[in-house]
């Protein structure tokens, strides 16, 4: 038994896999008993490719949860998940305005919570680990387009890539992720994300095209999908995000039951950052 297991979200994305590894790291080196563990049984297949082609094999990961209910829990890229212990730290960088009660909580203006773990202790981890640090910060920021970028990161990628000789050419165009558009089902999954707030459900996805014009013929049949989605699974709204690539521009389509709502960003728009605390504001001024 492991003093802590590392979580990250459902369905998690890059940072999120990266930053458990990295975390785990991190705590089994400064002595602590900790193990990162991915619950879930179907992965993302870009998510798992891009960790495999710069040698982080995710499957390593999967396995279940402990059904222990004094097991203690670090949640890492997100602040909220039921698990059966207590929750006892979260390292986190989506803003939100719920109070969060566990002993220790980091969430603090980051361009992704790889890059919080490692910057000010790069001493603690190799050249491979940074690299996918910087890795997670670029698929996370859509290669430092979207508006979570903080300045700093951007500066301490560079310093990075110059300390170690890193392929950021390389590494830029992973950051891009184009989605694979293989069917309607798939498009409007990828991503897929859930949220809580104030007993209200609310599901998020998205996909990154090079232009908007050659998913334009797709769009409602997405959106039916969606609307269908969201019937039969009693969910209270669909956050669909359309990023095009080439512009660096961004349309949400929220989706309920009844109706679409459709908003034009003039930039690439971030769901953790700009997306998610707007619809959360709403949904807890309503209560």
């Amino acid at each position: 038994m492991f003093d802590y297991i590392i979580l990250g979200h459902e369905n998690p994305d890059v940072d999120s896999i990266v930053s458990g590894y990295l975390l785990e790291k991190v705590m089994t080196r400064s002595g602590y008993s900790a193990k990162f563990i991915i619950p879930d049984q179907k992965l993302d297949e870009e998510s798992v490719a891009i960790c495999n082609r710069y040698g982080l094999d995710v499957t390593t990961y999967q396995g279940n949860l402990p059904t222990n209910p004094k097991q203690k829990y670090i949640l890492v890229d997100h602040h909220e998940r039921s698990v059966n212990g207590p929750i006892v730290a979260i390292i986190d960088h989506h803003p939100t305005i719920q109070k969060i009660d566990v002993p220790y909580y980091c969430n603090e203006l980051s361009s992704a919570t790889a890059c919080l773990i490692v910057k000010g202790q790069e001493e603690l981890f190799c050249k491979e680990d940074i690299q996918l640090a910087i890795l997670a910060t670029l698929v996370d920021t859509a290669s430092f387009h979207s508006v979570k970028t903080q300045q700093a990161d951007v500066e301490w990628a560079n310093q990075m890539v110059s300390h170690y000789h890193l392929p950021y050419e390389q590494l830029y165009r992973e950051g891009l992720c184009l989605t694979k558009i293989d069917s309607l089902q798939s498009a409007l999954l990828h991503g897929l994300k859930e949220y809580h707030f104030h007993g209200k459900t609310v599901l998020s996805s998205y996909v990154q095209v090079l232009n908007k014009e050659e998913i334009q013929e797709k769009i409602p049949d997405l959106l039916n999908l969606a609307q269908t989605y969201v019937k039969e699974r009693d969910v209270s709204l669909f956050a669909f995000l359309l990023h095009d690539m080439t512009a660096f521009q961004s349309s949400v389509y929220y989706v309920t039951s009844d109706k679409v709502t459709a908003k034009d960003f003039d930039h690439y728009v971030s769901r953790g950052n700009e997306i998610i605390p707007m619809i959360e504001k709403k949904i807890y001024q309503k209560k």
